[in-house]
């Protein structure tokens, strides 16, 4: 911010006010700020990289997952599982598989009938929890989040569901 201010003033040898040069450092600052907001778009295009994510948002906690036959609530720093099945499958795991899920997005458009499969997801510090809906056909898994449909990447949908 210095060095700006004084190459200014030794190439043009300009006599301002202190009000005036505040100006001219505040116009310097908002015109480096948009700069650099501009210069990021072209910095970080990476348009042949897969538009792949994941399904859980980054940043947020799992506390519940409810799933048509079970439960999975987070109890302390571990879990717990309200089910009619004798589930074996390790919880803490399972929790991991789903904060680790990718997905891509799924551009066909797609008749979602009955054979879908919801799971509602509750997450700490949210009031609302997020609905998927996973619908398996032959080769792949879909899921629906809101209006978008994705297809899972890295995993399929009977890995993501407690099993007897």
């Amino acid at each position: 911010m210095i060095l700006p201010c004084f190459l200014f003033t030794s190439l043009f040898m300009v006599k301002l006010s202190q009000r005036a040069w505040n100006n001219v450092i505040i116009v310097s600052m908002l015109a480096l700020i948009m700069l650099f907001n501009l210069s990021s778009n072209f910095l970080n295009d990476d348009s042949d990289a897969p538009a792949f994510s994941t399904l859980i948002p980054q940043g947020l906690l799992i506390s519940t997952i409810e799933f048509s036959n079970a439960k999975v609530e987070r109890v302390g720093q571990g879990w717990r599982i309200e089910s009619k099945l004798s589930v074996s499958k390790d919880l803490q795991g399972l929790i991991d598989v789903w904060q680790s899920v990718e997905v891509s997005p799924f551009e066909e458009n797609l008749q979602w009938g009955d054979s879908q499969q919801k799971v509602t997801v509750w997450f700490i510090g949210q009031a609302e929890p997020i609905e998927y809906y996973f619908l398996i056909l032959a080769d792949k898994t879909l899921v629906k989040l809101g209006q978008q449909t994705y297809r899972l990447v890295n995993v399929n949908y009977q890995t993501l569901i407690p099993t007897e």
